[in-house]
C-alpha cells in the first residue's frame, strides 16, 4: 500500500508530533493544498490543535506550515481567521524562552503571511 505524501501528513498530524521533511515543503503545499478542504478542513483543524503542542520543534513546524497554507489556499486567510490561529501565533511570536528560539522566527513568518495583504486584495481599495 502505497502512501501518498498527504497520507504522510494525515499520519503526523495524528501523532500529534511534526518533523522537518519533505512534506513540510512548498512543492508539497502548492501540489497538496486544495486536499486540506477535505472533511471541512480538518487537517488544518488539527495543525491549528498542534500550536499548543509541547514539543518546539512540531510547534515550529506548525506556524510554517500554517503559512504555507494561507500563502498557497485561495481561502487560507479566511480559513485561519475561523479558527483564531493569529492570535495563538503571535502569542508564540513573544515566547521568550530560549528553546522556543525557533517557534519564534517560524511564528514570525507565518504572521507575516497572514498579514500580508495579497493583490486581489486590495482590488476594492481606492488608488
Amino acid at each position: 500500500a502505497d502512501m501518498s505524501n498527504f497520507d504522510r501528513y494525515e499520519r503526523e498530524l495524528k501523532e500529534g508530533t511534526l518533523k522537518w521533511g519533505f512534506i513540510h515543503s512548498s512543492k508539497f503545499w502548492a501540489d497538496n493544498v486544495l486536499k486540506f478542504e477535505q472533511s471541512d478542513y480538518k487537517a488544518i483543524k488539527m495543525l491549528a490543535a498542534l500550536l499548543h503542542s509541547t514539543d518546539p520543534t512540531t510547534m515550529a513546524v506548525a506556524c510554517h506550515d500554517i503559512g504555507e497554507f494561507v500563502a498557497c489556499h485561495p481561502l487560507g486567510k479566511k480559513k485561519i481567521a475561523n479558527l483564531q490561529v493569529k492570535e495563538r501565533v503571535m502569542e508564540l511570536m513573544g515566547s521568550t524562552s530560549s528553546e522556543l528560539r525557533e517557534v519564534r522566527r517560524e511564528a514570525l513568518l507565518c504572521c507575516q503571511k497572514i498579514m500580508l495583504n495579497k493583490w486581489q486584495d486590495m482590488d476594492n481599495i481606492p488608488q
